[in-house]
């Protein structure tokens, strides 16, 4: 199946929230993240830690960990800088995010824990689903 176009995935998306907002950019973020990251296990999330990882997402543009400073992160949220400062280390606490650490630059933030942990739920999410159809393949 071919993959749409950037330029489509915009045209698509100025339908939903018009031209005039998408001009600044948008995030796109995984439908599956916002469904069931209160359902992450061992630990869920909560809502100010998934707007933190939306946040975080706004500023990744490829494959390399995003790395905006806490103060751009906490005024686009709208809290204080100790406040974001405090979702990053609960995040990481989590074995979510990993900082990383840059001398005289900003952190850099990797959600890999975060995305090993979505895709395992995924998982077994599709083998409940599965179940529920009536069959297994270990059957």
């Amino acid at each position: 199946m071919p993959t749409p176009s950037r330029a489509s995935n915009k045209y698509a998306f100025e339908r939903k929230w018009t031209a005039k907002l998408v001009s600044d950019g948008f995030v796109p973020v995984s439908n599956f993240f916002l469904e069931n990251y209160h359902r992450l296990k061992p630990y869920d999330l909560t809502y100010g830690e998934a707007m933190f990882v939306i946040h975080l997402m706004q500023h990744k543009w490829d494959v390399a960990a995003p790395f905006p400073a806490y103060k751009t992160i906490a005024e686009r949220m709208h809290v204080s800088v100790k406040s974001a400062r405090r979702y990053a280390a609960s995040l990481e606490k989590k074995k979510y995010l990993q900082r990383v650490v840059r001398v005289g630059q900003t952190n850099r933030f990797k959600l890999d824990g975060l995305m090993a942990a979505l895709d395992q739920l995924k998982d077994k999410q599709a083998v409940k689903d599965q179940r529920k159809k009536g069959g297994s393949d270990d059957e």
